[in-house]
Order: C-alpha cells, then sequence, then structure tokens
C-alpha cells in the first residue's frame, strides 16, 4: 500500500503533464480543425530552454519555465505561418496541414539532434522533498501540481473572460458566423496555435528535471497525448484534463503490478477500444 501511494503520487503529477500537453492539441483541434503533429518537439523545445538557460546560461530555474514557453511559442508562431496558415482554409486544409506539421515536427527534432545530440542532459529543478507519512513528494513534482493547476486556472479565465477567449470559442462553435459578425478568424487561429505551444513549452521546462532532456522526449509524450485527446473527445477541454489525469493515474497503478511493456500495451489498447465504442470520445467539445 505504501509503494501504491507513492505510485499514485508520481502517477498524478504525470497526468497533470498529459492533461496540458493534450490540452494544447485540444484548443488546436478544436479551433483550427487541424492536428498539430509538431506539438510534442514544441514540448520539447520547451525542455531544451530549460537546459540552454540553466545549463549554459546558469540562470535561475524559475526563470527558464516562463523562457521555456516563449521559445515555444516563437517556434510555434514560425510552423503556423509555414505549413497552417497557408493551407488550412482550402478543401483538403485539415489533411494538408496535418503533412506540414508532421514535416515541421521531423525538421525541428533534427535539428536538435544537429546542435545538441542525442545524449540525455539533467537538470536541477526545485530542490527539496516532503515526507507525508509513507509517500515521498518531491518539491519538483509538487511544482509540477501547483504550476499546473494555476496554468488549467489561467486558461479557464483566458477562455470564458477575455475578448480573444470568447473569439476563440466563436470560431471553435461556428467559423462562418464568426467571420460574419466580424471576427478575425486567422488572428484567431494563430493566437490559439502559439498559446497552445507555449503551454506545452511550459509543461516541457516542468517536466525536464524529471525525465531528463533528450531531443526524442516529445515523441514520447506526443503519444500519450493523442490517446488523453481522443479518449477525452477531440475538442473538449474539460476531456482532455480529466482523461489526462486519469491516464497518468492509470499507468502508474499498472506499472507497479505489470510489466511495462505490458502497462503500455494495455494503455494503447484503450485508444482503440475508445475508438471502436464510442469514437466521439467520452466527453462533447467545448
Amino acid at each position: 500500500m505504501d509503494l501504491l501511494a507513492q505510485q499514485l503520487f508520481n502517477g498524478f503529477s504525470a497526468g497533470m503533464s498529459y492533461a496540458l500537453i493534450a490540452l494544447g492539441l485540444t484548443l488546436v483541434f478544436g479551433v483550427l480543425h487541424v492536428i498539430n503533429f509538431a506539438h510534442g518537439e514544441l514540448y520539447m523545445v520547451g525542455g531544451l530552454a530549460a537546459v540552454a538557460v540553466t545549463a549554459m546560461l546558469g540562470l535561475p530555474y524559475l526563470l527558464a519555465i516562463p523562457l521555456a514557453a516563449l521559445a515555444a511559442g516563437a517556434i510555434a508562431f514560425v510552423v503556423d505561418k509555414a505549413a497552417v496558415t497557408p493551407v488550412v482554409d482550402r478543401p483538403d486544409g485539415g489533411g494538408s496541414a496535418l503533412l506540414g506539421t508532421y514535416a515541421c515536427s521531423i525538421l525541428i527534432l533534427e535539428s536538435v539532434l544537429w546542435l545538441q545530440g542525442p545524449a540525455p542532459v539533467r537538470i536541477d529543478g526545485f530542490g527539496g522533498a516532503l515526507q507525508i507519512g509513507p509517500v515521498t513528494v518531491t518539491m519538483q513534482r509538487i511544482g509540477v501540481i501547483v504550476f499546473g493547476i494555476v496554468l488549467l486556472f489561467a486558461i479557464r479565465h483566458f477562455l470564458l473572460h477575455t475578448t480573444v477567449g470568447r473569439d476563440l470559442r466563436a470560431v471553435a462553435q461556428d467559423t462562418p458566423a464568426a467571420r460574419v459578425i466580424g471576427i478575425d478568424v486567422g488572428r484567431v487561429r494563430s493566437i490559439t496555435f502559439v498559446v497552445a505551444a507555449a503551454v506545452a513549452g511550459f509543461v516541457g521546462a516542468l517536466m525536464v528535471p524529471i525525465v531528463l532532456f533528450t531531443p526524442m522526449m516529445g515523441q514520447h509524450v506526443v503519444i500519450k497525448a493523442f490517446v488523453v485527446v481522443v479518449i477525452g473527445g477531440m475538442g473538449s477541454v474539460s476531456g482532455a484534463i480529466i482523461a489526462g489525469i486519469g491516464l497518468g493515474l492509470l499507468e502508474i497503478a499498472l506499472r507497479a503490478f505489470l510489466m511495462d511493456g505490458i502497462a503500455q500495451a494495455l494503455l494503447y489498447s484503450l485508444l482503440i477500444l475508445t475508438l471502436l465504442v464510442r469514437p466521439q470520445g467520452l466527453f462533447r467539445a467545448t
């Protein structure tokens, strides 16, 4: 039971990261109706920015987190202008943008491999740990949970109580009607793409002291994020959050009792099961 309690805490922090990454994918799909295959590499760019700021420049880790979000957002701005905006309004815009973001993901990954190399890099995050009964709670995992909750509330406020957020929801619900009432749909789409990437970069900076930085870290996590998005419901913000945290808890629970390969196979089988039984996901688009 002590081991299970420890693993459940770790699973909650991992699930928070899955939820935030999946939230970015959900926002992009809900507004642009595009699957962003470069999202994992934008998460990785956030981790790389944290490494650069702390290990190379010697700046405090706390400063690296917002700078990582800015770096990922800047790269996303370029990806959007190069691979999404020029094609998204074409009849085959969704497929063209998907292929374009996939090409950008390869370009980003290969560029980082050339610059940084494949070797993992460790950085120090929030030091220390708390002992709560049998559970050892590291400050870094507490930081992931606390920053994650704050970020979720900030995104909720952005979506519900700002002009841009209301425009974003209008475009997601009915793009032609949003154009009719004067909303700049192209601007809203670009903002959504950049904000989603900034969230991914933010999470990358939070997770890199736990998982270590490697250029492949985005490839590993984005697959789980896609599982979360499908299970939670394509375009559902609440579904991404609930399914992300649930997947993290389930993953850790399975790993406590099964071999890692079997645990991963069971997790991915949930994707197939969802597509067969409830392809629209567990929650409606919001």
